[in-house]
């Protein structure tokens, strides 16, 4: 049985909608994951054996595109309690999603649940994701483009110095090593790395002009952030071994504050950062990757945390791998040395 068969039989009420030269597949009993496939090909990680047999207690890391509360760590943190370690809450590990209806064409999906924060702070959040099927781009390989639209809404305005908040998106792929990460920046890419997380990156970390490249794989699990301030346009990963190419936009937000969403202790305080995405290595050991969106938090004229809103967008290209490459470089500007396989 393949893995979207699976996917399939443990959600019977999964929501397929044509996208491209595939289908978005949303999984309300998944916690409102999306997924994509095409040609019968599952291009998310999907951790099946995991979705079959949940964990009642621990983190089910079963992949796909998934919407978080940041930060992780630090003293706001929502997967820190005020005493004990790393957990991941029950709104996003065990919660259902529910369909609220279609507007235009467009998934609305929600739910509801109560976050406790690291300093002992509970909220109440509203969670909820629009999914859009978007026309996909005219290339050579078969591709699928779709929009979603995430916010995290607070049932009270909260105070600054009680509860932060910002939407998270988590686009999970399988694999690691072999795959190349990429990025590119209006301004200067090499001041727009941040590398305080765990680990140091930096001898996987390649620059051309505008661009980044991080090379997957290896030993460790590492992760950057791509600041805001340079005005990042855009990030992706090219899977040679797969066919499979996927791209991820999100746009410059005004309205509100970035905050640092990393999981570490965040000694520089919460405002130390302002990432507009991140890339995600998930090393040898765990063999996956994530391309990552966020959103900066909202806050009403009081200065009052009110929740935070995140608009993505996610190409994927699926195919000969020596097609997608000269699709990358041609149609999406990334330089031809990144991609060498």
């Amino acid at each position: 049985m393949t893995a979207l068969e699976r996917l399939k039989k443990i959600d019977p009420e999964l929501l397929i909608r044509p996208c491209g030269a595939g289908n978005l597949l949303v999984s309300n009993t998944l916690q409102g994951r999306i997924m994509a496939e095409i040609g019968g090909k599952l291009i998310h990680r999907f951790d099946a054996d995991l979705a079959e047999h949940p964990d009642p207690e621990h983190f089910n890391n079963l992949g796909g595109n998934s919407l978080w509360p940041a930060p992780e760590g630090g003293d706001f943190a929502f997967n820190y309690p005020p005493k004990g370690g790393w957990y991941v809450q029950k709104g996003i590990n065990s919660v259902k999603s529910t369909l609220l209806g279609e507007e235009r064409g467009a998934l609305l999906i929600g739910k509801e649940f109560e976050l406790l924060n690291r300093r002992g702070k509970t909220v109440k959040v509203t969670w909820r994701r629009r999914i859009t099927a978007l026309p996909a781009p005219a290339l050579p390989v078969p591709a699928l483009r779709y929009g979603s639209v995430d916010t995290l809404k607070l049932a009270e305005p909260a105070d600054i110095y009680d509860v932060l908040i910002s939407a998270w998106s988590l686009e999970q792929l399988p694999g690691a090593s072999g795959i190349t990460a990429f990025g590119r920046c209006a301004k200067d890419a090499r001041q727009a790395i941040n590398t305080d997380f765990y680990g140091d990156p930096m001898p996987r970390l390649s620059f051309e002009d505008k661009w980044f490249k991080f090379a997957l794989g290896g030993p460790c699990r590492l992760q950057i952030g791509i600041s805001s301030a340079e005005s990042p346009e855009l990030i992706g990963s090219f899977d040679p071994a797969r066919g499979a190419a996927v791209l991820r936009t999100t746009p410059a937000r005004n309205d509100g504050r970035y905050i640092n969403f990393a999981d570490n202790d965040q000694k520089n305080g919460p405002f130390s950062a302002a990432d507009q995405y991140s890339i995600f290595n998930g090393s040898e050991e765990l063999d996956f990757h994530e391309l990552e969106t966020l959103a900066p938090m909202t806050m009403d004229p009081q200065g009052r945390v009110t929740g935070s809103r995140l608009e993505s967008e996610t190409t994927i290209l699926s195919g000969d791998s020596g097609q997608i490459a000269d699709c990358l470089v041609k149609t999406y500007g990334v330089p031809a040395a990144f991609l060498k396989y």
